[in-house]
């Protein structure tokens, strides 16, 4: 029988968290030195590594690593204060649940931080439906500079016996695009998420959808 997988991003994707990522970035920003910027401007500027995002907005790199752990503290007590009782994107649960009907395994991979993923999983009583969460175990900082998912994607796939020609990835920004392109996997980007739509169709996902159960009908 054949394996199935399907990948979700988390914060934007799952998580309707938008904006209150950009209230906390606009708080991490004043931290800094910088000034506030526009939720179009956020989503226009919206980047991974996170470092090219302070320096669109008039941050140096120099600035931020002087005071990174400080400001990476700034940014996460602010956001799980705006996000502590954030909602789920319109329809996840309809989409996992075909998902699930269907045979897909499905994981979380995200640039967050693992133990918050699944304290929001366990309040949204979401976590059955998912054969793991792979996201970061540190405080956050790892990714101003750099970040791992095309390698965790391939050693979790590897690990479990997924092959690439039987999974596909959903995501809000231009990393999913770019994941999949690595690994020959599908790639649905979803709109009204971190980044504009321009953005969006510019990353080249393979189908670009306005809601998560708009996926069933292209699986």
């Amino acid at each position: 029988m054949t394996r199935k997988l399907f990948v979700f991003d988390w914060n934007g994707t799952l998580l309707s968290d938008t904006v209150q990522s950009w209230k906390a970035s606009n708080i991490c920003l004043e931290f800094y030195g910088g000034k506030p910027i526009s939720m179009l401007k956020f989503r226009n500027t919206f980047n991974f590594p996170v470092m090219k995002f302070y320096e669109d907005n008039g941050v140096s790199a120099e600035t931020v690593l002087a005071r990174k752990d400080e400001g990476n503290q700034v940014f996460q007590s602010s956001y799980e204060r705006l996000a502590a009782t954030a909602r789920t994107r319109s329809g996840a649960r309809k989409l996992l649940e075909h998902l699930n009907e269907q045979g897909y395994s499905c994981m979380i991979l995200s640039n967050y931080i693992t133990p918050k993923i699944e304290a929001h999983l366990a309040r949204l009583k979401l976590r059955h439906y998912f054969m793991d969460v792979n996201a970061h175990d540190c405080d956050g900082t790892t990714i101003l500079q750099s970040t791992t998912k095309v390698l965790r994607l391939r050693e979790w796939m590897d690990l479990h016996g997924f092959e690439p020609a039987h999974t596909s990835i959903i995501g809000d920004s231009m990393e999913e695009p770019e994941i999949a392109r690595a690994l020959g996997i599908r790639s649905f980007g979803i709109t009204d998420g971190g980044i504009t739509l321009s953005r969006l169709k510019a990353a080249k996902p393979d189908v670009i959808v306005h809601s998560l159960p708009a996926v069933i009908k292209h699986l």
